[in-house]
């Protein structure tokens, strides 16, 4: 019997010296930008809100998709 995990959403490991606008740039080519960094934002409260000056690290999950309703 083979197991297999379906993701239940997109997501990706941000690249070294990434910021919300340019993983948007990426991940949502010819979406406004502010749009696209709105929506990452939301659907990734946790690095949001993480302590200043703390950035995202390549370790970090960033969902480039909403969650699952």
């Amino acid at each position: 019997m083979s197991a297999s995990i379906t993701p239940q959403r997109p997501w990706i490991y941000p690249r070294e010296g990434d910021d919300w606008h340019s993983i948007a740039g990426r991940e949502f080519p010819g979406r406004p930008a502010e749009e696209a960094v709105a929506d990452l934002q939301s659907w990734n409260l946790y690095l949001v809100f993480r302590p200043a000056p703390a950035g995202m690290t390549p370790s970090d999950i960033v969902f480039t998709g909403p969650p699952a309703a």
